[in-house]
């Protein structure tokens, strides 16, 4: 699907902008994994994978981006990255939809 030039119907650029946000069809691939995309985050993060986070940002869930890293640890994404000062990271996190008042174990 092309992206509809200045000419094209409403439908026709309304049905490719849906594609594009709704459906999130033109992003790259994600690396196979069968870890769950919210563990993914959290690793990325962990080892400072910035590419790999934002690919997973763009396709995560709200949910997905704020799981936390353990059974009642309470620690999300933002955490990991603010503990080691990985400001781009923390940008990152907070620009998609990452709960800034969310609390670990030691709040």
């Amino acid at each position: 699907m092309g992206k509809p030039g200045p000419d094209a119907c409403r439908d026709e650029k309304e049905s490719w902008i849906r594609a594009k946000c709704e459906q999130k069809l033109f992003l790259a691939p994600l690396p196979s994994s069968d870890v769950p995309l919210g563990q993914q985050l959290l690793r990325a993060v962990v080892e400072g994978d910035l590419r790999l986070l934002v690919m997973l940002l763009a396709r995560g869930s709200k949910e997905e981006v704020n799981e936390s890293y353990g059974v009642g640890d309470g620690r999300t994404a933002l955490h990991l990255s603010s503990a080691v000062a990985k400001v781009v990271f923390t940008q990152l996190l907070i620009c998609y939809r990452v709960d800034v008042r969310s609390r670990d174990a030691r709040a």
